[in-house]
């Protein structure tokens, strides 16, 4: 079966209203600021900005419209604010906190309700250490009070025909705004009214249905089917109960059944022989689970025997099955691999019989999940392993007995469409940090595509400060074999020993949107910050946008074969020579323009306890506080298409101010973690039972994985999110059966519909 994937999008959107539309069902989100109402606050001196980066409109206003040039602003439109004349401005608009901001005795109207229409309102005082109350005109409902540690949400019926009316006491946040017809509300006591013309209701097709009682099998939901593990089982009495749990997981894994979670208990399990997950999936809505609710499960296959490098087959773990998902568990001291996922080979099989199991090594979620000290690369993908979601690992001090083949993760060789790398850092292994390279003797179709995000290659070719035998890259991205299509947004390439990111004569894509490089001579005497120099295949291209390389390089031309810097100074060089599309890059920038630059362990650093980067707590190579040579100086990018036909869609660039900065850290741009909500339970709404075909999976982070079973690649949908109210919060368009998400921040219940294609499903997920 063919699989798609689609890179993580919000689910955010902003829905205008013009005064002039009668009374109907509306919605307001204030988190972003459409691009025409940009231009119009930059062109009227009644609206100032502040160090959040806000549009502050510093005039009084006496219950009007929000203009800007001349013209209302689409943000707000249709509503109505009353506010008194501050320097500072009393209503604040976009910047860093994404909001819409009130301050003093501020009004917001909201004209001509109609006797019975519900308002909903997200909210949240500005200040953490006050408790304030809206006040209410013409609605009664219930709006609590607001400490300023987290969003509230709101709901109240209309009064009367006429005005309603919200009357603030101190600053406060508002984030979103919906109002709906008594007539849609009372339609559907489910949520979400079911009135006429209301194209984006989930229910619109829906009457009649009834939750079905099936639980989506998420991380936060009860568990049916738990299997236990701990260090200190006893495999001859054990029957997999909390009381009676094993020792060997693979006792465990052999009785897993989709929905199934095994559970391991923190501390060490020393094994003398490989795990293997063959021939025993979950489904596209019932993972199996393998985690550690306490700590971590440390994988230690120190009594493995030895095997010579090559061929060696003792890897920690090999799966070749699909729909499992890996939680806080660690793989360390393996004689191979400490990971490797494949499809299965059979015995004396060649690769026809690989490319016919389509039924293995697809749709994995490894998540905060530790390699190290293996005796080879130590997360491997090959021979068709396709969109898999490594989320939030880190591969570390991985080195073979040659001391320079043992990469940090390498989806390379022979392996598949779609595999996406979030949050990981592989760093200090003996060869390269993050390995794409492509072989051609083995079958198998090059052209495949790999997405990296927010990912990190940090001093790869060093451990414990000696150098090793390899190559010493942090991103390879490919070989002159074949073409691998890499995509790497906001990846950072640090103090690698050779290469940053480097090309390594790959004759596919290279696409590098907002990236970091930071290479220095004392880590190596061949070393680049970029190495991106070699021709590509015919119909390849490769792009470069809004990335710095870090340095103090005075001269400002290239040599005669396109490099910046020198081999002999303190930093690597930089060569970026065939982009097809190179634009507001900056090769020459000097460390005055970031906060610091001595502190660059602090990348790897301890993590969140959810696994998520404590990067928006550090200061290395972020932008001081709006430089002007760094600070939106970058290009919009928007959602790259150019992979649809494979199922692998690249959403738009995201930013906080006029334009993305350079580099791989955004002024006022929070790492996604901050704001996203997570799912407390979830349940199918099903119009035909027996015939649901979209399912949901979420990620420990918040990362919602959409399924769809049956779907190909080029097929449209849409996942769009809504309030238990109707009120669209947001949708997302994706192309294929994959698609990642996260969720409203938001408490209650939302209804989730996925749509396109032929098919109309929704969810009801409670939000905690």
């Amino acid at each position: 079966m063919k699989k798609a994937i689609t890179i993580i999008a919000a689910i955010a959107v902003s829905i205008a209203m013009s005064a002039q539309e009668p009374a109907a069902n509306k919605s307001w989100t204030f988190t972003t600021l459409p691009s025409p109402d940009v231009e119009n606050l930059n062109a009227d001196t009644a609206w100032t900005t502040d160090s959040k980066n806000r549009y502050c409109f510093v005039k009084a206003i006496d219950d009007a419209v929000l203009t800007a040039n001349g013209t209302e602003l689409t943000v707000t439109g249709g509503l109505r604010f009353t506010a008194t004349a501050n320097s500072n401005g009393n209503i604040r608009l976009g910047g860093t906190t994404a909001s819409l901001w009130l301050g003093d005795a501020d009004k917001l109207t909201i004209p001509a309700r109609k006797k019975g229409d519900v308002v909903t309102l997200t909210y949240m005082t500005s200040n953490k250490s006050a408790t304030r109350n809206l006040g209410l005109e013409n609605i009664t409902g219930t709006f609590p009070a607001t400490t300023g540690k987290e969003q509230q949400t709101g709901t109240g019926t209309v009064v009367a025909d006429g005005d309603v009316t919200f009357t603030i006491e101190g600053g406060m946040y508002f984030y979103t705004l919906s109002v709906q017809d008594s007539a849609s509300a009372e339609d559907n006591p489910n949520g979400g009214g079911s009135g006429k013309g209301n194209e984006n209701n989930p229910n619109d097709q829906a009457r009649g249905m009834s939750y079905t009682g099936e639980s989506i099998n998420t991380p936060t939901a009860t568990d049916s089917v738990i299997i236990w593990c701990a260090p200190d089982g006893d495999d001859t009495t054990a029957d997999g109960t909390a009381t009676k749990p094993y020792f060997d997981l693979q006792k465990a894994i052999d009785r897993a059944l989709p929905g199934t979670t095994i559970k391991m208990k923190a501390g060490k399990y020393v094994y003398n022989k490989r795990l293997n997950i063959n021939d025993r999936n979950g489904t596209h809505d019932k993972y199996i689970t393998v985690m550690c609710p306490d700590g971590r499960a440390v994988l230690d296959f120190s009594a493995m025997p030895y095997h010579a490098h090559s061929d060696n087959p003792y890897q920690g773990l090999r799966l070749t099955s699909s729909y499992w998902h890996f939680y806080k568990i660690d793989f360390t001291n393996a004689s191979d691999n400490g990971m490797l996922i494949e499809r299965n080979k059979p015995t004396n099989g060649t690769s026809a019989d690989v490319i016919a199991r389509t039924q293995d090594a697809h749709d994995n979620i490894i998540e905060f999940c530790n390699f190290y000290r293996n005796g080879d690369t130590g997360l491997q993908m090959k021979n068709l392993a396709s969109f898999n979601y490594v989320i939030n690992c880190d591969s570390y001090e991985n080195k073979d007995e040659g001391d320079g083949d043992a990469d940090g993760f390498a989806p390379k060789i022979s392996v598949g469409d779609g595999n996406y790398f979030f949050g990981c850092r592989a760093y200090n292994n003996s060869d390269d940090g993050y390995d794409v390279f492509f072989k051609k003797d083995g079958g198998f179709q090059d052209n495949k595509t790999i997405v990296f995000e927010s990912c990190l290659a940090y001093e790869n070719g060093w451990i414990n400060g000696t150098a090793t035998k390899g190559n010493m890259n942090g991103f390879k991205c490919g070989s002159k074999q074949g073409r691998m299509n890499v995509v790497l947004n906001r990846c950072l390439a640090v103090n690698n020993g050779s290469k940053g990111f480097d090309q390594n004569h790959n004759l596919g894509d290279i696409i590098i949107n907002n990236c970091t490089g930071y290479s220095l001579q004392a880590f190596g005497s061949k070393a680049y910050a970029y190495r991106i120099y070699e021709p590509l295949a015919e119909g390849s291209v490769c792009e470069v946008s809004n990335s710095v390389a870090i340095d103090d390089y005075t001269v400002k031309t290239a040599s005669d074969k396109g490099e910046y810097g020198y081999k002999d100074k303190k930093y690597g060089r930089v060569q970026v020579t065939v982009a097809s599309k190179e634009q507001t890059n900056d090769w020459l920038c000097s460390e005055a323009n970031f906060q610091s630059m001595n502190d660059y362990a602090d990348l790897i650093g301890p993590r969140q306890d959810d696994g998520n980067l404590n990067w928006d707590n550090i200061t290395w190579g972020h932008p001081t506080v709006d430089n002007a040579t760094i600070v939106d100086r970058g290009t919009a990018i928007a959602a790259n298409t150019r992979y649809d036909a494979s199922g692998v869609a690249v959403p738009a660039i995201a930013y906080a101010g006029t334009a993305p900065d350079l580099g791989a850290f955004e002024q006022g741009l929070v790492s996604k973690k901050a704001n996203y909500g997570t799912i407390d339970a979830i349940k199918t709404l099903s119009a035909k039972a027996g015939q649901k075909r979209a399912s949901l999976v979420q990620a420990f982070n918040g990362m919602v994985i959409v399924n769809i079973e049956g779907g190909v690649a080029h097929e449209k949908y849409t996942v769009s999110a809504y309030s238990a109210n109707g009120a669209l919060l947001g949708e997302h368009h994706f192309n294929g059966t994959n698609t990642s998400v996260y969720l409203p921040s938001t408490h209650g219940t939302i209804i989730l519909r996925i749509s396109g294609n032929g098919l109309n499903e929704a969810f009801k997920a409670v939000m905690k």
